[in-house]
């Protein structure tokens, strides 16, 4: 573990993605997660200077939406309900996976196969399609409201997003498994008598162990790219919030101002008031790029390959280096015939 907090890349990732959550719930419990409003900002003789939606400016570092709500206050309070969905989502998903994909690669190996035949549909099935026809009922507000409590829409959400991917970890968990049951070392535990359980438990589990830490990352960051896809189809984590007036209905809101809802809500304003929705945009870059550094980091501390960021080539490689060919051919020395 020391190893890994002293890889920049692993502690770079980390320090952020908790220092980002701390701070959101010190912030949030400071301000009772009430979002800073201000509508208008007023010079020195209380002249009017600006009006909601305000561009950021020294008042409000990432500016404003059309309500005067600040961007800044909003992505602080949304951030640990978004970062902790994922990381909940994705290690969930790595619980349920794990064990039913060293059972599929040891156990079933006569029906893999067909499994594998059947999953492969998943490929190309849009999982947010999917999470959209299934989350919709459930998190969209109703003109009588909502039909679920808070806990049980963030709950149902959870699961169903951890759930859709199950059948694809477990196969290539299944798959991993089954090549590694046919090295010689598994061979010959095999042949001393070994049981499938002690040869998943001593010998399978310890290799992929570290592959292990490397999918989560890589889940993590899948279920950021589909809460914000199902963000852009107004449908946010813990509900959405809708308008039935008929003369001036609002537009969708977040209830817990999450990020997907935060781009969701705000994709009109792209190009009038490009703050706003790229506001939420950045912070979701910036989070899954400190989870790439952790993951990046931990391959380099565990298996020393890189996973996304190729180490530079050295520049003598392909090259010859004269003097070593000069000492190699001093080593060799005629023979003569007459001796």
């Amino acid at each position: 573990m020391s190893k890994l907090f002293k890889n920049p890349l692993f502690l770079i990732g980390f320090l952020f993605l908790f220092i980002l959550v701390t701070v959101s719930f010190i912030y949030s419990h400071a301000v009772n997660n009430e979002v800073r409003q201000i509508y208008h900002i007023y010079g020195e003789d209380n002249e009017l200077v600006d009006s909601a939606p305000i561009a950021p400016r020294k008042e409000v570092l990432l500016g404003t939406d059309k309500l005067g709500y600040d961007m800044l206050s909003k992505v602080l309070i949304g951030a640990k309900f978004t970062i902790l969905a994922a990381l909940v989502i994705a290690l969930l998903r790595m619980v349920i996976s794990v064990p039913l994909g060293l059972m599929l690669g040891t156990y079933f190996t006569k029906t893999k196969k067909y499994v594998n035949s059947l999953v492969d549909a998943f490929h190309f099935i849009p999982l947010t399609i999917i999470a959209l026809y299934l989350l919709g009922p459930v998190l969209y507000m109703q003109p009588e409201g909502f039909s679920y409590s808070l806990t049980e829409r963030m709950g149902l959400e959870i699961l169903v997003l951890a759930l859709l991917t199950v059948p694809i970890l477990s196969v290539l968990i299944g798959n991993e498994t089954s090549e590694l049951l046919k090295s010689e070392y598994v061979m010959s535990a095999k042949t001393l008598g070994g049981t499938r359980f002690h040869i998943i438990l001593k010998h399978i589990v310890p290799i992929l162990k570290d592959r292990f830490f490397i999918l989560f990352g890589q889940q993590f960051v899948q279920t950021l790219i589909v809460m914000a896809h199902l963000g852009l189809f107004n449908l946010y984590f813990g509900g959405t919030l809708l308008s039935f007036d008929p003369m001036a209905a609002d537009p969708p809101r977040s209830i817990t101002n999450e990020w997907s809802g935060l781009i969701g809500g705000t994709k009109i304003f792209l190009q009038w008031a490009p703050w706003i929705p790229l506001t939420p945009i950045v912070c979701f870059a910036l989070t899954i790029l400190a989870v790439t550094f952790m993951v990046e980091g931990f391959s380099r501390v565990t298996t020393g390959r890189p996973v996304y960021f190729k180490k530079r080539k050295d520049r003598h490689n392909g090259k010859i280096d004269n003097k070593s060919v000069e000492n190699k051919s001093n080593q060799f020395q005629l023979l003569n015939k007459s001796s």
